[in-house]
């Protein structure tokens, strides 16, 4: 072959390739990271932190069980309920999201020395904003001696101030669910 024949094939596939590089779509811009976003169909909301913790051993006495999601949830809709290798706390029958839209309370009471085990949405009723069922937990505590008389040193015990006033309006009387959930057959 001649040189210019050569030469007229490379200058004809450098022009087709560039041709097709400027068609190509470009690459996508690496993604930016925002705090507090909450995609659709991303995770699913989960609790990031409860009092008591995982394990924790407390004074028994009154209780303000408080649980945190790390996304905004919905306020009809909770789920608690006995899981069984643990007590069941003697508690009010609704928990009240805080003005968070993150933090669930329940009010309960706790015997000395005992264990206790809850499911933490076993029903899938805590939901986040745009309707998706939070991770299932199980959480487990322990008491000790009596310490907790009072209701401000309950909340206190529990990081819940006075300016987290409860939120929720109950236009259901059957949302959500705190039972003690049958046994499961051995």
């Amino acid at each position: 072959m001649s040189i210019r024949l050569i030469l007229a094939v490379s200058t004809l596939l450098l022009a087709a390739s560039q041709a097709a590089a400027a068609d190509a779509p470009a690459a996508p811009a690496p993604p930016t990271h925002l705090s507090g976003v909450v995609i659709s169909g991303g995770p699913p909301p989960k609790v990031y932190l409860s009092y008591p913790a995982e394990g924790a051993t407390i004074p028994s006495g009154v209780l303000v069980l408080k649980v945190i999601f790390d996304q905004a949830m919905t306020a009809d809709g909770w789920s608690y309920a006995k899981a069984a290798d643990g007590d069941f706390p003697s508690c009010l029958g609704r928990p009240r999201m805080l003005a968070d839209q993150r933090s669930f309370v329940l009010l309960c009471t706790i015997e000395p020395h005992r264990s206790y085990a809850l499911q933490i949405n076993a029903v899938n009723d805590f939901k986040n904003a745009d309707g998706r069922s939070a991770a299932p937990l199980l959480l487990h505590f322990s008491t000790g001696d009596p310490g907790v008389f009072y209701m401000q040193d309950a909340l206190a015990n529990a990081g819940v101030a006075s300016t987290d006033a409860p939120i929720m309006r109950w236009p259901d009387p059957d949302a959500g669910k705190t039972t003690l959930a049958a046994q499961p057959a051995d």
